[in-house]
């Protein structure tokens, strides 16, 4: 096993064109291909990461162990310390009788080191009940029980897409279900938990034929993890499609206000969102929201990140960081982070000739984690990082934003998790003032 956690890496303040230069955030290596999970074999690959404000963070792993069935891992650490062996697939759960993890769904910890999560199961008594809903490791609801929220009665969960816990410890899940009178055999509700250690309640957020905006009715929810956002105070920010004018059935609401629908005016004047489909958003504690989109008009300037209803970044536009010349062409598939400053972390996309050192992760303006010049310092080598992951779960950002995990490739094909620690130490106090004011 190698011993590399320990020692320090670093983003070298390399300049690249007249102006830009990365921002000198140290970056640590967490795991690498190559390393020995102990008891199971040597990690090939990572998967989704998550990590909270103290540092404690998850990573899915899969490795080399030649039983398939028991190969894929969760691993858990704590900042930089070495990491170690959280959930196995094919362990032994305690609920239901006699089921074993299969896979694991979207992870999540919160500030006490606890998880809300799906978790696919086998050994039920088929598939129509082999997935969960739990609390750590402590089953709360299970596929093809019935629902005990009031306004959705003697309706059967069927499925589990995505979970999230905040620091409440509430849970908010999206679920397939079959709600009596809606018209269809597999609906959706977004449903948060309350007390999930104890004699839970559900209450639903959203469910399908809801009436979520006068006169449009709910036909589906974002089932992507970064479809929906949940924060401390139990404020949820989603995706929903809604029925009629196809120009107008995609919207992004804020418990039960819209944000943004298809149609409306973007903050980019005499444009019109075209597309929210398919968005990543995100939610801070404080309350401020980012979401992506597209609007109508030129192709070469459609994509646009909003942050509290205006521009944030919008395709064509560049950044001394990126040398002040290239223009941005996507922000790519990845998430979108706003931390409890006001703070957004994103991958973005550029036109530069050079196709090897033309993407890379933000924090706000200044670019972090750039393709084909960051080097990060693994057992006491520097390796540049070849392949950013800027896909779904690529990369997670603390609510604080002090820690930032990121997903890579670094040259010579060596994948590994990384971790990059952010000074952010205004967020906390101005958090501290936000729940101050809640409470009055």
């Amino acid at each position: 096993m190698r011993t590399h956690r320990m020692l320090v890496g670093g983003v070298m303040l390399i300049l690249f064109g007249a102006t830009a230069a990365l921002a000198a955030f140290p970056i640590y290596p967490l795991i690498v291909e190559g390393d020995a999970v102990p008891g199971v074999g040597n990690m090939t690959s990572t998967a989704t990461v998550a990590v909270n404000n103290l540092g404690q963070w998850y990573l899915e792993a899969d490795t080399d162990n030649a039983n398939a069935d028991i190969d894929y891992v969760l691993l858990s650490g704590y900042q930089l310390n070495p990491f170690a062996l959280a959930y196995q697939e094919g362990q032994p759960l305690a609920s239901p009788p006699g089921a074993s993890l299969d896979t694991f769904d979207a992870i999540n910890i919160n500030d006490s080191g606890n998880s809300g999560w799906n978790f696919f199961l086998d050994g039920t008594s088929g598939t129509n009940d082999d997935s969960g809903i739990y609390f750590n490791a402590d089953l709360v609801i299970q596929e093809g029980s019935l629902s005990t929220a009031p306004s959705m009665p003697n309706t059967p969960y069927i499925g589990f897409f995505d979970a999230k816990i905040n620091n409440a410890n509430q849970i908010i899940m999206t679920a397939s279900c079959d709600i009596p009178g809606v018209g269809t055999t597999v609906d959706r509700a977004l449903v948060r938990i309350d007390n999930p250690a104890g004699a839970f309640t559900e209450t639903i957020i959203a469910k399908e034929a809801d009436e979520i905006v006068p006169g449009r009715f709910i036909t589906d929810l974002g089932t992507d993890p970064h479809e929906t956002a949940f924060n401390s105070f139990g404020d949820t920010l989603y995706a929903v499609d809604v029925d009629g004018d196809s120009a107008s059935n995609a919207l992004i609401m804020f418990n039960n206000t819209k944000i943004a629908q298809e149609g409306d005016p973007s903050p980019i004047a005499g444009r019109v969102y075209s597309t929210l489909t398919s968005t990543k958003l995100d939610l801070n504690d404080v309350g401020d929201y980012v979401f992506t989109g597209s609007m109508d008009g030129d192709t070469a300037s459609n994509a646009l990140i909003v942050k509290n209803g205006a521009k944030f970044m919008q395709e064509g536009d560049t950044l001394a960081s990126i040398g002040g010349v290239y223009t941005f062409t996507s922000f790519g598939s990845g998430p979108l982070w706003i931390d409890n400053g006001g703070n957004v972390v994103w991958y973005g996309d550029w036109n530069d000739p050079d196709t090897n050192i033309d993407t890379g992760l933000f924090w706000n303006d200044q670019l972090i984690v750039q393709e084909g010049v960051t080097t990060v310092n693994v057992g006491g080598t520097d390796y540049i990082v070849d392949t950013i992951r800027g896909i779904s779960e690529g990369y997670y950002l603390s609510p604080n934003g002090e820690w930032l995990i990121f997903r890579a490739e670094l040259v010579g094909g060596i994948d590994g998790a990384f971790m990059i620690q952010i000074p952010e130490p205004a967020s906390l106090l101005l958090l501290a003032l936000v729940a101050l004011l809640r409470r009055r």
